[in-house]
């Protein structure tokens, strides 16, 4: 398993381990593609290892069944659950199994994916869950998100940020998965630090419809041109892609909120980035972020897909025009 970027997020768990007390509940949020699944098996071994001094060694039979995905006591509920998506009544078996010791060793690692897509009663499902854990138990969460994820939960777990590979990284980890040299540098202009966001645009051969349509917003605002971001927004077809598309946005906006503040970002998105940059002011694009965020959460109410498109493209320029 090789792991590119995520210095940040890797410095903390080193951190962790170096004082003999990773916590028992983490958290892993990112954007979509940043490499959140990877450092869930990577922190994985880190739990099961059985070279405690180098956690993880990698050569163990228990690194190499996690990378593996064979490990019986490396469990990720998603997967049992019908249609893969969460519902309460499979949630709590899930739950109630884990109470019996596991197969292999002294720990069982729970690695929840899509934790930003659980519903509220299936997050309230597992706080005493977390709370009070069974010695034997860790449990580690995914998601793109923090937003939709309740307080309650987030009060339980600590939060880690993944965070991109740097453009040296970025390069080596594209070259080692058979991507073309020469296309590099253009997909890390677009993507910035994020691998698997490249890696899958590359290898579709097409556009994707809510990565297209989150740039050609970004552009619009940038340029003031309202009928383009409504064209973009109205083009997706699905409530779900709309739902990519504010993801995205949200990225960007923030990215952009972080270059006004005097930060340094991971690279993402960059021209759009110093486009919005130049156009508004940093209260601005800390409102914009707001509102993207806020139409993010009303995508779980399942509004009319059009309707819907065009009251994120009208939200976002009204909040614009509010500086």
């Amino acid at each position: 398993m090789e792991l590119y970027g995520k210095k940040h997020a890797l410095s903390l768990l080193n951190g962790f381990r170096s004082s003999g007390r990773i916590p028992h509940a983490l958290l892993f949020f990112g954007a979509k593609g940043i490499g959140k699944h990877t450092l869930a098996d990577h922190t994985a071994m880190m739990y099961l290892c059985e070279n405690r001094d180098a956690a993880p060694c990698m050569r163990c039979s228990q690194c190499r069944r996690i990378e593996q995905h064979i490990h019986p006591d490396v469990v990720y509920p998603l997967s049992f659950m019908e249609n893969r998506a969460y519902h309460v009544g499979e949630l709590r078996d899930f739950i109630t199994s884990c109470y019996i010791k596991p197969n292999d060793g002294d720990i069982r690692v729970c690695i929840f994916e899509e934790l930003d897509e659980m519903s509220v009663t299936c997050q309230n499902s597992l706080l005493k869950f977390i709370e009070e854990p069974l010695d034997f138990n860790r449990y580690i969460f995914i998601a793109d998100k923090k937003s939709p994820i309740l307080q309650t939960v987030l009060s339980r777990v600590v939060a880690v940020e993944v965070d991109g590979a740097d453009e040296d990284e970025f390069s080596r980890a594209l070259t080692d998965n058979c991507i073309e040299r020469s296309h590099i540098p253009e997909l890390y202009e677009r993507f910035g630090g994020n691998i698997g966001a490249a890696l899958g645009f590359e290898q579709c051969g097409e556009e994707i419809p809510y990565l297209t349509a989150a740039i050609k917003a970004a552009d619009a605002l940038s340029s003031k041109k309202e009928l383009d971001c409504l064209n973009a927004f109205l083009a997706l077809k699905t409530r779900g892609e709309i739902f990519e598309a504010l993801g995205i946005l949200s990225d960007i906006f923030a990215q952009t909120s972080a270059v006004k503040a005097g930060r340094s970002t991971c690279g993402a998105y960059r021209k759009q980035t110093e486009r919005l940059a130049a156009a508004y002011s940093l209260k601005t694009m800390t409102r914009l972020y707001g509102e993207a965020a806020r139409l993010y959460g009303m995508s779980f109410t399942n509004p009319n897909v059009k309707l819907f498109a065009a009251e994120c493209s009208s939200s976002l320029f009204s909040t614009a025009e509010k500086a």
